[in-house]
Order: C-alpha cells, then sequence, then structure tokens
C-alpha cells in the first residue's frame, strides 16, 4: 500500500515533465490541427469551421513547424469528450499495429471508420444522458493520465486507479467524485475497452427501448384524441379524457393518459401550433431564413407600407389608426396618426416620405381594400413608382414595417395614457387593475388618464421617428439611418405636381369659398389669396398628416393657396383675417377698373338702340306679310245675361245728357290746374351727373345751378348714390330708369 501511494506521488511530480515523452512514445500527439480536430465531439466536420471552434474555445495553439506552417492546438486543452475520442484514436491504431502485425490495412481502417461512426452518434446526445457520458468522459480522461505518469499493463494501472479513486487520492473535483463514489475495476475496465472498440457510444445510457410510445394514444384512441384536439385546442386533458370514456372500453388511467398526451404535445409543439394558431406558428415557428432585404444597394430601392390600430384610446374616447413607411435600405421610417386606415391617408403618408426622403422605386403593401385602391393605383403609376402587393395573409413578406410597428407599439404607445393592451388578455389584465385601484381608492384621490389628442400623438411619432433615425443599429453594421442614406442623390419632383397626384380630396374634392372660408369637416380654412375669389368653386386637397392644412386649386388645376385652420391649430387668425379682406378690397378694386375700361371701350346706349331698331324692322316686315283675317263674332250667352238683357233698362232725358256734355266742355276749355312734381333722389343725383358732364364740357352755369352742384356733392344723399351707383358706371338717364 506504501508501495502504491509513493506511485501515485511520483507520478504527480512527473506528470508535467514526462507527459509528453510517454505521449510520443504510445503515438499519441499532444498537438493537433484543425484538419485533425474536425468531427471530433464539439467540433465540426470541416476544416475551416472546425478553426473557428479552436478560437472559440481559446484554445492554447503554436505555430506548426516544418514545412507549409499553420496552427496548431493543444489535445490538453480539448473538452473531455473530445480528449478521450483522440486518445482513443490514437490508442487502437497502434494497439493493432502492435497486436497483430499481421492485420490488414483495411481491418484496422474499418475498426477507426466504426468506432467514429458511433462517436458521432453519440455526441448528439442530449440531457441527462449527455451529463452522464460527460462524466465518465472525464473520469476516462483522469485515468489516461494517471497511466502516462504509472506507466506498464493497462490492468495493473486500472487496479491502482480504482483503489486510489476510493481512497480520496485521485485529484477530483467534488461533483464528479458525488457521481461516482466507488468505482469497481470491472466498470472502469468496461468503459475503458469500450471506448477503444465504440468510442463514446460505449460510455453513452442507452434510451428507454419504448420512449415516446404511449399505448394511451395508439390507434383509434389517438385518433380520436387527435381530432378533439385539433377541432377544440382549449380542452382540458380531463375533459379529453371523459369525452373518451363515452366513446371507448378499456383506457388507461388518467395520469397515464395526460403524461402522453404531454409528451405528444411537447414532441409535436410546431404541427400542433400550425393546426391551432397559423397566426402563432408564423410568429413562433416559421423559417425566417433568409432576408427580404438581401440584394437592396441604395436608398428608396424599396419600401414598405402597413396600417394598424393604435393600442390607445385617445382624447375623443376612439382607436386611431396608424399608417406607417419604412425604407428598407436605410431602415428610415414615417408615421401618421388617421382615424381609419384609407387610400387618401395612405397618399398623404406618400407625399410626405417623398418630399422627405425623395421618389422610391418600388411600395411592397398587403392586399388590403385601402392598399389597392383606384386612386393609389393611378397615383403611383403617375409617379412610375412599381406598387407589388403580398399574397393573401402573407404579412412576412413585408417583415421590415411589420417589425417597426411592432417597435412602435412596444417602445411608445405603451406610455401613453389610455393605453389598452396589444391584445384581449392585456386588455382584461389592465381593466381588471382599474377596477381593483377604483374600489381600494375609492374614498381618496387618484389620477385621471388625461388621454392626448390625435395631434398630440401625431408629435410624439414624430419625435419618435427621429430618435430612430439617429440610433445605429447591428444590421446596418453599427451605422444609423441618417448615415445609411448620407452620399446618396435623391429624386425629387415638384411639389405642386405631387400635391395633384397624392394630396386627398376633401370628400368630393369641390368646395365653395365662403365668407369665413373653406368649410372642410366643421372647420374653416382661410389664406389672404382667398380674399376676392369668395362665391367661387375650387377643389381641395387635404393633408391627413397635418389636419389642419389643405391645398386649393382652381377649376383649371393651377395652385392658388395653402389654407390654414387656425382654430384647430391654435393660432390667431386675426392677422389672417385683416390680409384677406385687404386681399378682397384690392380684387375688387381691380375688377371694378377693368370693367369700367370695358364700357368706356363699348357704347352701351348705341348697342341697345341698334337692338330696337332691328327688333322694329322685323316688326314691320313681319306685319306687311301677315294679313288678318276677321272671323264673324259669335254672341255668347248664358241664362244670366239674357236675363239681365231682357231687364229695364233706365231712360236717359236727352236734357241730361246736353247739359253734361255743356258741363265737359266747360271744364276742358279752363286753364290747367299744374302742381309741381316731388323730385326724387335718383332725380336730384341725374341731375347732378348732368351738371358735372356740363362742367366737364367746360360749359358754364348759372350762379343757382353753381350752388346747388357745389352743395349737393357735400351731402350724405350724394355719398350715398355715389357709392351704389358708382359700381357700375350709369349715366343719368340711367339712373333715372332704374
Amino acid at each position: 500500500m506504501k508501495e502504491t501511494q509513493s506511485g501515485v506521488v511520483r507520478s504527480k511530480l512527473m506528470l508535467s515533465t514526462q507527459f509528453s515523452n510517454i505521449q510520443s512514445a504510445q503515438s499519441i500527439p499532444i498537438w493537433a490541427n484543425a484538419r485533425e480536430l474536425a468531427g471530433l465531439p464539439g467540433f465540426p466536420s470541416s476544416k475551416r469551421r472546425a478553426h473557428d471552434a479552436a478560437a472559440r474555445m481559446g484554445l492554447p495553439c503554436r505555430i506548426r513547424a516544418g514545412r507549409g506552417g499553420g496552427i496548431e492546438y493543444a489535445v490538453a486543452a480539448l473538452p473531455p469528450a473530445a480528449r478521450l475520442e483522440w486518445v482513443a484514436r490514437f490508442s487502437t491504431v497502434a494497439a493493432a499495429a502492435t497486436n497483430d502485425d499481421t492485420a490488414p490495412t483495411g481491418t484496422i481502417a474499418t475498426l477507426t471508420q466504426s468506432r467514429a461512426a458511433s462517436t458521432r452518434h453519440a455526441s448528439l446526445v442530449t440531457g441527462w444522458r449527455k451529463d452522464r457520458q460527460d462524466a465518465v468522459a472525464r473520469v476516462l480522461v483522469l485515468f489516461q493520465r494517471f497511466w502516462q505518469s504509472f506507466g506498464g499493463q493497462v490492468t495493473p494501472a486500472l487496479r491502482s486507479f480504482c483503489a486510489l479513486w476510493v481512497d480520496g487520492k485521485i485529484d477530483a473535483d467534488a461533483t464528479l467524485r458525488g457521481q461516482f463514489p466507488v468505482l469497481p475495476f470491472s466498470t472502469l475496465r468496461a468503459w475503458y475497452v469500450g471506448v477503444q472498440e465504440r468510442g463514446l457510444a460505449a460510455i453513452t445510457p442507452r434510451e428507454h427501448a419504448r420512449k415516446g410510445q404511449y399505448q394511451a394514444l395508439a390507434g383509434e384512441v389517438g385518433t380520436a384524441v387527435l381530432a378533439m384536439l385539433v377541432a377544440q385546442p382549449h380542452l382540458s386533458a380531463q375533459a379529453l379524457y371523459e369525452a373518451l370514456e363515452t366513446q371507448f372500453e378499456d383506457l388507461p388511467s388518467t395520469r397515464a393518459f395526460r403524461r402522453a398526451l404531454a409528451h405528444w404535445k411537447a414532441q409535436n409543439a410546431q404541427l400542433f401550433e400550425a393546426a391551432i394558431n397559423p397566426d402563432g406558428w408564423r410568429n413562433k415557428f416559421m423559417s425566417a431564413a433568409g432576408s427580404y432585404s438581401e440584394g437592396l444597394t441604395r436608398p428608396n430601392q424599396k419600401w414598405e407600407m402597413d396600417s394598424t390600430v393604435g393600442d390607445v384610446m385617445l382624447a375623443d374616447n376612439r382607436r386611431h389608426h396608424i399608417v406607417g413607411v419604412i425604407d428598407v435600405f436605410t431602415r428610415r421610417r414615417l408615421f401618421i396618426v388617421t382615424r381609419t386606415s384609407r387610400a387618401n391617408a395612405i397618399m398623404s403618408l406618400i407625399r410626405l416620405a417623398i418630399l422627405r426622403w425623395g421618389v422610391p422605386e418600388t411600395i411592397k403593401t398587403d392586399n388590403g381594400a385601402d392598399y389597392v385602391a383606384d386612386v393609389l393605383d393611378a397615383a403611383l403609376l403617375g409617379l412610375a413608382i412599381e406598387h407589388p402587393t403580398c399574397h393573401p395573409f402573407s404579412p412576412h413578406e413585408k417583415p421590415h414595417i411589420e417589425r417597426a410597428i411592432g417597435s412602435l407599439m412596444h417602445q411608445l404607445f405603451e406610455l401613453f395614457d389610455g393605453y389598452i393592451g396589444h391584445s384581449v388578455a392585456d386588455r382584461k389584465g389592465i381593466e381588471s387593475r382599474k377596477g381593483f385601484a377604483e374600489r381600494i381608492l375609492k374614498d381618496k384621490d387618484f389620477s385621471v388618464e388625461l388621454r392626448l389628442t390625435p395631434e398630440q400623438v401625431q408629435e410624439q411619432l414624430n419625435t419618435f421617428c427621429d430618435r430612430m433615425d439617429e440610433r445605429p443599429r447591428s444590421y446596418l453594421k453599427d451605422r444609423t439611418p441618417a448615415q445609411m442614406a448620407a452620399g446618396f442623390a435623391a429624386r425629387t419632383i415638384n411639389e405642386r405636381a405631387l400635391d395633384v397626384l397624392l394630396a386627398p380630396s376633401a370628400e368630393s374634392g369641390l368646395r365653395t369659398i365662403g365668407k369665413k372660408g373653406i368649410k372642410i369637416g366643421g372647420g374653416f380654412y382661410n389664406h389672404a389669396h382667398l380674399g376676392g375669389i369668395e362665391g367661387t368653386q375650387v377643389q381641395v386637397k387635404v393633408d391627413d398628416s397635418n389636419l389642419g392644412r389643405c391645398w386649393v386649386f382652381d377649376m383649371d388645376g393651377q395652385y392658388i393657396c395653402e389654407a390654414l385652420d387656425y382654430e384647430r391649430l391654435g393660432i390667431n387668425s386675426a392677422e389672417v383675417a385683416a390680409e384677406r379682406r385687404s386681399h378682397q378690397a384690392k380684387v375688387i378694386r381691380e375688377q371694378k377698373r377693368a370693367l369700367r375700361d370695358a364700357k368706356k371701350s363699348f357704347d352701351t346706349r348705341a348697342a341697345v338702340a341698334s337692338i330696337n331698331r332691328a327688333r322694329t324692322a322685323d316688326a314691320i316686315d313681319a306685319a306687311h306679310n301677315v294679313v288678318a283675317i276677321q272671323r264673324p263674332a259669335q254672341e255668347h250667352s248664358s241664362p244670366t245675361i239674357t236675363s239681365i238683357v231682357q231687364a229695364d233698362a233706365p231712360v236717359v232725358d236727352p236734357a241730361q245728357v246736353e247739359a253734361a256734355q255743356a258741363q265737359l266742355a266747360a271744364r276742358l276749355a279752363a286753364p290747367a290746374q299744374v302742381r309741381p312734381l316731388v323730385e326724387t333722389s335718383q332725380a336730384r343725383y341725374a341731375r347732378w351727373l348732368r351738371l358735372q358732364e356740363r362742367t366737364q364740357r367746360n360749359e358754364a352755369l348759372d350762379a343757382q345751378e353753381s350752388n346747388w352742384f357745389t352743395g349737393y356733392a357735400t351731402g350724405t344723399e350724394w355719398a350715398s348714390m355715389q357709392r351704389y351707383f358708382e359700381t357700375f358706371g350709369l349715366t343719368a338717364d340711367q339712373v333715372l330708369a332704374v
């Protein structure tokens, strides 16, 4: 026993100095290159990937001496399973060469290949089998090191190692020693010999022969269970079991059925999810290999757009829609708030994005009704923008905007008052917490939600997008979206042309300018240039990204102005009201001047006289050509008329007739009594106009006429008549005719 202990001490002292010599003597290299490491447990099968794996592990390395160079890695630093396989690989070949010099080369090669195949299969185990395999491999590595120091035949070395292990003389960590407190010689020998023959498979525990084979789900019972799971996936194991009891006899116990059902669900999680929840399967399991941004080389090469309902209740007690667009190459993004997702809102966002980023080459959207509207397709066609759509129920074909909207909902909307959750479960939880808080704080003050308006949400969205544009991204190689866009020239377009093509129309698109402005959606939009064209019908384009702005065009498509709803925007409208009145007065003056110029260049009275002469001549010609035929009259009669005629008429005395005639003759011969007519205001103004015409012709007025002419022009009647009739430029005769 003392000799054994002294041998252990000697082995510990000589381990570091004799290890390389012993390895060399047994033809086991202590350095390995990447090609030799390939295929060992824990290493890929290719040389390049094995080299990468060794670098990740941080294995000690050196430059290989000799022709060709290269890197070699220390075998002693390999993981236990890999070291054991390395030693077994060379030990088997050496033993075969020593014990059977006449053995054919093919036999040795076949043995090595068989062990390698078993090792590769065994290295794929997981769970408790992997833990057991690693523990045994660590024990065998400790034995290899002990034997290299101890020397001699393998059987005495095995017996000595087992004895020293039981005595605690082998240097091993407590966890490993706890797994194997006793190490029988037969067990260690079986491990050692098995590894030499079959590799890691010899020390890997076997699976249960019937693992995963549950009688509870066999035959017709299993078919019925699967049918009920697909039809009603919410059923519990107990409910399924009770349903089966009504259809089948000799069922296993409830516990066995639960265990079998749980195992099936665990082993077929993807299939079960795909059958009962396609959307959930797409989120959890659908292959995401490849990239939809692959091949993009410049900004605006591809945009993606989508809409969603915001997870926030706003001040108007409604959930508004969020429409988003992202430039895939740079990851720049923009969002707008709109009451509903419709083509008008989508066109407004496209217009805003084009003004900021430039014209895109392609816009990828889904095939929803708002994204395939005729007005949107026509606008994109006019801009020469391609518009491919996703296949039905395939949102994964535009993953970048889906991810951008998800980030917006989780990073921003969850911070807002009025947040209602991303799902029904979230909303129920929020409502439950609110109800509990109200019960607890029933008699106390508690905070009240200050919900945002759509305009406030839009401001938050703009700030969020600006912040995201300055954030470095790993998939952009730690560059920001702004940096990705820098250095590229954007294709621009005239803003007015963009308004005509993309700005959505206000309802029917036509509005009549009123005294208060253009009425849209309960608000009045104003601009100074609307003054002077009141009562005119115009085309109106609204801006869904800015609810207080619209663009005004005449019926020929000529741009007039950009009108604002000052009340909605919270701006004082007094200044624009004054500017509009001033502009209106200026326009009316110019139009009146044009009317006066037209009047001077055309003799209206001569034209009227000419028309009258022509009509009179036509009437005379018509009278000469027409001869009236007098038809005999037919006396009309009725009983009433007949009775009146037959009644006695009064008899007139001839003397009375002569007296009446004499009285009439005397009245006609008497001088007429002339009464002066009352002069009207129009007559006085007409008289003043005639006197003015005489003064303009340099004719002299008498004193009475001059005094009246000067005095009348200073009165209020003259001022009123002047304002009224000057607009139309009427003469004195025309004033009297009014």
